[in-house]
């Protein structure tokens, strides 16, 4: 079991618990591999990645390995385990990073690239490839970054270019052969070069010309170009029936499944729809039959439709009627990321909003018909407000826009052109309707693989001209105005076209400190600009346009898409001209199908039934029945918030089968009440919470339902059914148990609290400090023994302490002595009127017994 000791001692101590719905443990002894895969962002990122999860569920179908997970730690705990000279390690086990045999690493954005480097170090693993000796474990990469990976390159030994799901389990046999045979490292790149789509760094070496281009990349090894690893047919690995359902909420907090891969739009900005070819789609009835099966086990209450563009999935009336025939009752809503406005039909707008309606986002990019053309986003000005009149008259009362600043050919006139077309999409909503847009503006990074690999980049302070331009002109009512930070895409831009130069920024930048920059709150430009002098590496280098025939740093790694390709597309974005979708236009010969094994895939149309809006009476939902649960919050669910502890219900609800009660109005929800919020970290045997069902249960019935799908620690020790009127119970007071491992409850402090009238104490609250009277919050205090005291706490309505600013205060207790307090409620206590609306005191049972 992984140590929890420092869970007292940082904010949001569930990002390392691992106990999700669904994740693995095994016996570390009845395997042969042991994987740590990373996620170099905090968790409520990562455990929104789809593609951490799927790696995650097929490398523990294999019995013999154990594949666990890591994410960057936040500040606070950075700092606990430095100052405790204490490595970072793996959520399920707790074990060191450093003691793993093989760790796999997502790069999914640049700016997490020195999270790696922080993980890496606080895990206790060498950072450079070439520094690891044979009882270190092997660091593999794979992402979206990965298809220019070189400033990352030294710090790898393999990388993976495309689809992992097919070569997951082939680099783990590899790196298992060579851990059994105790191959040198040099014998393990030769095995893992032999990968299809893994990239061995070390295997390429790359000259530079006096003027600091790339000359030549000179391959040491079997392949002169790395070809990315591309899935045929994604139904070959249907979805995982075992995704992982945090008890905290995420990023993006809800079940998904990819319905389709790729992208035939071709706009000439975007990496992803050249390295995600040729599309893939999923088969729609099995789509359906994963979220009739899947859902119920998890306890979501949305599901989102992932692809690039959704709206080209051929089936999707189909399989939206399908969805929502059965997620509905249980108001459970849908989400469709990423939906181009000519896609936003009527009927597709329809069944969203059965539940509720999700966010509806258009991406116009450019604002002007004419910059659009230039980057193949064929969305002329009427059909993008026709889709906002559509959303409008469809009772959407918000849109979300996005635009790019900095395209290539952008003149002042195309920035103009975005206020102007924000302008008339608010007007398309009409006079009656107060309708509002949140508008995201971003800078363009001219990304490798795309037509536009050969454009520059605006520097820091064009940039931030051009940004504050279009912000002034969009201050108009109905419009909030979002934006990444300028900063940020300037490092972005030089780290996605840089080369193996850039290591040695990356790790002056870290050793300056540079965490978390992808996070507005935690990004310091100056670090990072002392960081490029220290390597004397000039960052505007990599933001220059480059020659047609200059030999870019990523030229060894091929994304499919041909050279040819991407000069023609460039030269038709010069002249104006589109490029058609290959979905329907037939093949545009981009050079990643050979139309045998590799070749669009696309799910066919289905007729879908024809939807009717329900009767009013079948929406009238039956008369709730009300029923007071009785819990114990103990051992890892003491680390939950009160938030999350709702999160968690909510969930648990949904999973165990029972009839709820849901909320109406815009977000229908179990309808639950908790009574009183317990401080994080303290454990309980005397919560309560109040439970509407549609139909009367036995209590034994419920609780046994619940408490087979309740988190750990959290347990259902009594249910009575109310009647009447329901009132909330009234607590008077609470009793508490209070263990130290050390002996610092003093009696004589104790028995010189209880003698004094008054103990005026400071309570300090963020942006807030107020003197309170201590002494009439304790009603009784007994120090049992030198580790153990006893109290009662009354409860006012205001002007309350923590019980542990009551404990520091009465024994004198270090914030390190507090840390390691034990604190357990072992009851309330009510007011014996029962007119009061209290069921008496609470006894602590038969869970107290067993503590």
């Amino acid at each position: 079991m992984a140590d929890h000791s420092f869970l007292s001692r940082i904010q949001r101590p569930t990002r390392y618990l691992g106990r999700e719905v669904n994740a693995v443990h095994k016996d570390p002894r009845a395997v042969n591999l042991r994987v740590a895969l990373l996620f170099p962002d905090l968790y409520e990122v990562g455990m929104s990645h789809l593609g951490l999860g799927l790696l995650y569920d097929i490398l523990n179908q294999a019995e013999d390995v154990w594949a666990e997970r890591a994410y960057a730690p936040a500040p606070d705990l950075e700092a606990y385990l430095r100052l405790r000279r204490r490595h970072l390690a793996s959520l399920e086990s707790g074990t060191p990073l450093r003691d793993f045999d093989l760790l796999g690493a997502s790069l999914q954005y640049e700016l997490c690239y020195t999270n790696l480097l922080n993980m890496l170090d606080l895990g206790g693993v060498p950072l450079l490839a070439s520094g690891r000796g044979p009882g270190d474990p092997v660091v593999i990469g794979g992402g979206p970054a990965a298809f220019n990976p070189e400033p990352v390159a030294p710090f790898f030994d393999a990388i993976l270019l495309g689809d992992g799901e097919e070569a997951v389990t082939e680099m783990a046999a590899v790196v298992k052969e060579w851990k059994a045979a105790r191959g040198t490292r040099q014998e393990l790149w030769q095995a893992l070069e032999g990968v299809d789509g893994v990239y061995v760094p070390a295997f390429f070496e790359v000259a530079y010309d006096k003027e600091g281009r790339v000359r030549e990349i000179m391959p040491r090894g079997r392949r002169e170009v790395v070809r990315k690893r591309i899935l045929a047919d994604l139904n070959l690995f249907p979805a995982s029936p075992r995704p992982l359902v945090p008890y905290c909420q995420t990023v993006h907090d809800r079940l998904n499944v990819e319905i389709g891969r790729g992208c035939t739009r071709g706009c000439r900005y975007c990496q992803a729809g050249i390295i995600y070819r040729p599309v893939r789609e999923r088969a729609p009835e099995v789509v359906g039959n994963w979220v009739e099966t899947t859902l119920p086990a998890t306890g979501y209450e949305e599901v989102s439709l992932l692809s690039l563009s959704p709206g080209d999935y051929q089936a999707l009336p189909w399989l939206l009627n399908r969805l929502m025939d059965q997620m509905s009752p249980q108001g459970v809503a849908l989400s469709l990321p990423s939906l181009r406005a000519d896609t936003l039909t009527p009927d597709i707008m329809a069944q969203i909003r059965r539940v509720r309606r999700t966010g509806l986002t258009i991406a116009p990019e450019a604002g002007s018909d004419r910059l659009r053309k230039v980057i193949n986003k064929n969305l002329p000005e009427e059909e993008i407000l026709a889709a906002a009149h559509r959303a409008f008259a469809g009772g959407w009362q918000l849109l979300k826009l996005y635009f790019m600043l900095g395209l290539p050919g952008e003149t002042p006139e195309d920035r103009e052109a975005i206020a102007h077309l924000a302008q008339r999409i608010l007007q398309s909503g009409g006079k009656k309707r107060r309708v509002r847009l949140n508008i995201s503006l971003s800078t363009f990074i001219p990304k490798p693989h795309t037509p536009f690999q050969w454009e520059g980049q605006a520097g820091l302070e064009e940039s931030r001209r051009r940004l504050h331009e279009v912000k002034d002109r969009l201050n108009q009512p109905g419009i909030q105005v979002k934006w990444n930070a300028v900063a940020q895409s300037w490092l972005e831009g030089v780290f996605s076209r840089g080369d193996r130069r850039l290591a040695a920024v990356l790790l002056a930048a870290h050793r300056r400190g540079c965490r978390l920059d992808a996070w507005s709150e935690h990004l310091r430009l100056e670090p990072w600009l002392q960081a490029f002098q220290e390597a004397r590496v000039d960052p505007e280098f990599y933001l220059r346009a480059r020659e047609l025939e200059e030999v870019l740093p990523w030229s060894h790694l091929d994304a499919g898409v041909s050279r040819d390709f991407l000069l023609e597309e460039r030269r038709r974005a010069y002249q104006g001209i589109s490029t058609p979708d290959c979905r329907t236009a037939g093949c545009q010969n981009c050079g990643v199908c050979d139309h045998e094994q590799i070749s669009l895939r696309l799910a066919e149309a289905i007729e879908p039934a024809v939807f009717r809006t329900p009767s009013p009476e079948a929406c009238n939902a039956p008369p709730a029945v009300w029923y007071r649960l009785t819990f114990a919050k103990l051992d890892e669910a003491k680390w939950l918030s009160h938030l999350e502890l709702i999160t968690a219900f909510y969930r648990s609800l949904r999973r165990s089968g029972l009839p709820l009660a849901l909320s109406s109005g815009f977000h229908p929800l179990p309808r639950l009440a908790l009574h009183g919020a317990l401080p994080v970290g303290v454990e309980s045997l005397a919560e309560m919470l109040d439970l509407a069902l549609t139909a009367p249960l036995g209590e034994s019935t419920i609780a046994e339902q619940l408490n087979g799908v309740l988190p750990p620690g959290l347990k259902i020790l009594e249910v009575q059914r109310l009647f009447g009127k329901r009132r909330p119970p009234r607590v008077e007071a609470a009793k508490y148990r209070v263990t130290s491992p050390e002996p610092v409850f003093s009696r004589a402090a104790a028995d010189r609290f209880l003698a004094q009238a008054e103990v005026w104490v400071t309570r300090h609250r963020p942006r807030q400090a107020k003197t309170v009277e201590m002494r009439r919050l304790v009603a009784a205090l007994a120090a049992a023994t030198p580790r153990e005291v006893h109290l009662t706490l009354n409860i006012m309505e205001n002007d309350n302490l923590k019980i542990t600013e009551i404990l520091e205060a009465i024994f004198g207790l270090t914030d390190e002595q507090t840390g390691s307090l034990e604190i357990l409620k072992l009851g309330s206590i009510q007011p014996q009127n029962p007119e009061a609306g209290g069921l008496g005191p609470r006894p602590a049972g038969k869970i107290q017994a067993s503590r």
